[in-house]
């Protein structure tokens, strides 16, 4: 092997290296990327098992109250604070 056959093969693989780098580089922004949006919906999750917690308690305590008004007056209540909390189905 020459010398200028090692220069050029040293040439090519500090522009794989660089190449590399630059992969390693976008893959990190990604992971990055990725792990912020799992923190948010684990966020997410762990407000929608809250809420859904609070419509099964609502549920038990409905099904103990007699009078079908008062059932539904309990339960309008409790989706009406969930979704005053949560900002769904507002108007606007």
């Amino acid at each position: 092997m020459t010398i200028n056959e090692i220069i050029q093969q040293n040439e090519e693989l500090q522009l794989r290296y660089a190449r590399a780098l630059n992969t390693i580089a976008a893959l990190e922004r990604k992971i990055a990327k990725l792990q912020k949006e799992n923190k948010e919906l684990l966020e997410e999750n762990k407000k929608l098992k809250k809420y859904n917690n609070i419509l099964m308690r609502a549920i038990e305590i409905a099904l103990t109250i007699r009078d079908r008004e008062k059932q539904d007056l309990h339960l309008k209540a409790i989706l009406q604070k969930i979704k005053e909390e949560t900002g769904e189905f507002t108007k606007g």
